[in-house]
C-alpha cells in the first residue's frame, strides 16, 4: 500500500505519507486503520506532496461520506495536509468538502503543518 502510517498513541498523532500512486481502495484502507486503532480523534498530518492519485470528485464525496460514517460517534481530530502546490487541487477540494467535520488546512511544508497542529490543538 502506498500509504505509510505512523500512529503515535502517546502523542495522539498520526503521520501518513503517500508515495507513488494511491487508489480509492488505499485511502479506504488507511481510514479503516484509523478506526481499528482508535486514531480518529488524533491530530493528523497527511503528506500527499509526492503521491499521485486518479481520485475524482465523485470518489471524493464517497470518501467524505465514509469518513463521516466511520467516525459517527467519535470526534475527528484536526487534519493538516502537506501538498505540492502545483497539483493540490484534489486535496484542496477534499479539505473544503470536509472542513465542517473537523479543523483542516493545507500546507506546503510538514513543519508548517506541525506548527499549526501544535498551535491549534488542545491535548
Amino acid at each position: 500500500m502506498p500509504i505509510y502510517l505512523d500512529i503515535s498513541h502517546p502523542n495522539r498523532m498520526v503521520v501518513a505519507v503517500i508515495q507513488g500512486t494511491v487508489t480509492v481502495d488505499d485511502i479506504v484502507g488507511a481510514a479503516q486503520q484509523f478506526v481499528a486503532t482508535g486514531a480518529w480523534p488524533y491530530r493528523k498530518i497527511i503528506d500527499v506532496s509526492t503521491g499521485v492519485s486518479n481520485v475524482d470528485a465523485k470518489a471524493l464525496e464517497a470518501l467524505a461520506t465514509l469518513a463521516r460514517s466511520s467516525a459517527k460517534d467519535v470526534p475527528r481530530g484536526p487534519t493538516a495536509f502537506v501538498v505540492n502546490p502545483e497539483r493540490s487541487d484534489i486535496v484542496e477540494q477534499f479539505a473544503k468538502m470536509t472542513e465542517g467535520d473537523r479543523p483542516v488546512k493545507t500546507f506546503k511544508s510538514i513543519h508548517a503543518a506541525r506548527k499549526w497542529l501544535d498551535d491549534n490543538t488542545k491535548r
